[in-house]
């Protein structure tokens, strides 16, 4: 937008001096607050941390009376902001971002509007370069603009298969937020720092929340609503009546281990069982072509995960009408990882009312547990830790 409008204003002659919205009342019930507009219309601006960014900054904001509002999408919204007024209408939006202290949004029309009122913006940028977009009508201290470190150029597209976005860091986020509000805010420079007891080590691939259920006893919990449930038959002796329940009452996806589950007995459960993943580490009986006719006529796939790298051409070759993929989960520490780092899990393990941050903590008992573990159970599910470095004493 901002080159657009410099074009204009060239050929023109004519300086875009504001923008006029018929503004919308919106009942906010906060006086001071900071707005997050929760992009989720274009795959390649879904920032996945607001929620962490959330925690890193409400300790400082706090200091001045000042509290997080969330507006926008209702699609992945944090739960970790003060208050929150997804799915309004634009006009409404626009009423409740003028009141801001500042506004934190991916670059969109939201910081456009925001800049025109002279509220500071923080704006995010994943697929596009910061030049291009920026805050048209904000001066240098009434604005930030977050980059991600580009493994090239930005993808120019609403899809970015890398999800540059994610790269900017939640500490750096919250850092900036606090600097542009310090040179706004008499209060702030006064109370707040820019230091944030936090550090980025490494961030999760798998952006989804997993559920990985031991079915040994069934418990309805409250974080199983709208979620597959993966249930790991190939982890521990299975209580067959805690299997059906749970395939009776969500969506399921069975894990094996070379093996084959027989499809008679749950016939009647195929209308929650969305896949039959088989981790294969070696090649012995063949799985009956009929098998995987079967199990599509019931509605679900299989899914053939091959662990073993010398059998894999061997096994494509066998089912090359099915999906095969190479199951090589992580098996080592990264060379920047500490055991004195802490992580976050993407991914749960649930024991009847018992939820675990990963396997290791499973095996282990260890409930509430953050700390990272140099162990081959713990790194296998690598990919789903957000792993941080942060002094606690």
């Amino acid at each position: 937008m901002p080159h657009i409008l410099t074009e204009y204003s060239k050929h023109l002659e004519a300086e875009p001096s504001e923008v006029v919205v018929n503004k919308h009342f919106y009942p906010v019930i906060p006086d001071d607050y900071i707005v997050i507009y929760n992009e989720q219309n274009i795959d390649a601006k879904c920032y996945n941390y607001y929620g962490l960014f959330c925690d890193l900054i409400k300790s400082q904001l706090k200091k001045c009376g000042v509290t997080i509002v969330v507006i926008g999408s209702q699609e992945n919204l944090t739960d970790r902001a003060d208050y929150a007024y997804p799915n309004l209408s634009f006009r409404k939006n626009c009423y409740i971002v003028s009141k801001a202290k500042a506004l934190i949004s991916v670059d969109n029309v939201m910081t456009q509007y925001a800049s025109s009122q002279k509220v500071p913006v923080i704006s995010l940028y994943g697929n596009i370069y910061s030049s291009i977009t920026t805050p048209f009508w904000s001066s240098k201290n009434k604005k930030a603009d977050m980059e991600p470190d580009w493994s090239g150029k930005p993808c120019m597209s609403l899809h970015d298969p890398e999800q540059s976005i994610d790269k900017i860091k939640a500490e750096d986020l919250a850092s900036s937020t606090i600097s542009v509000l310090k040179k706004n805010y008499k209060e702030f420079r006064a109370k707040t720092s820019e230091v944030i007891n936090f550090k980025t080590k490494l961030i999760n691939k798998n952006k989804d929340y997993t559920i990985d259920v031991i079915p040994t006893n069934y418990v309805d919990l409250p974080i199983f609503k709208d979620q597959v449930l993966n249930l790991r038959l190939d982890k521990s002796q299975v209580d067959y009546a805690s299997f059906v329940n749970y395939c009776s009452n969500h969506k399921c996806s069975i894990i094996i281990k070379d093996t084959l589950i027989q499809l008679e007995p749950i016939k009647h459960l195929f209308g929650n069982i969305e896949s039959i993943k088989i981790i294969t580490t070696k090649k012995s009986e063949l799985i009956p072509s009929d098998y995987f006719s079967a199990v599509r006529s019931l509605g679900s796939r299989v899914d053939i995960l091959v662990s073993n790298e010398e059998i894999l051409d061997d096994i494509r070759f066998e089912y090359f009408d099915e999906s095969v993929d190479f199951y090589d989960p992580p098996q080592k520490k990264p060379d920047n990882i500490s055991e004195k780092d802490y992580f976050m899990s993407f991914k749960v393990v649930v024991q009847g009312d018992k939820i675990y941050n990963s396997t290791y903590n499973w095996k282990n008992s260890i409930d509430n547990g953050d700390n990272v573990v140099d162990n081959a159970d713990y790194w296998e599910e690598l990919d789903y830790f957000y792993i941080y470095e942060q002094d606690r004493h």
